[in-house]
């Protein structure tokens, strides 16, 4: 049975973000794949709450990376916007 709990829903809510970043990441538009890297900060926040639930703390050295990474995607999109827009 499924109940309602705070990591029951924090797991429904990361695999959710997880999946629509992922729809819109794989776009065309940079615009639509800024969306996808918006939700994949996003999916830091459950996800970051069940690795401390689950005691996983060794995986939360490797979230520092994961994130510049995912900023330097953001960036990138960004600017490939802003130079398409001007063209």
């Amino acid at each position: 049975m499924f109940e309602l709990t705070l990591f029951n829903v924090a797991q429904v809510t990361d695999q959710i973000l997880a999946i629509i970043g992922t729809y819109l990441i794989t776009s065309i538009n940079p615009r639509i794949r800024m969306y996808g890297f918006i939700c994949f900060l996003l999916v830091n926040v459950p996800g970051i709450y069940l690795l401390v639930v689950t005691e996983l703390w060794w995986l939360l050295a490797v979230v520092p990376v994961w994130l510049y990474l995912n900023w330097l995607g953001y960036i990138n999109n960004y600017r490939e916007d802003k130079r398409l827009s001007e063209a």
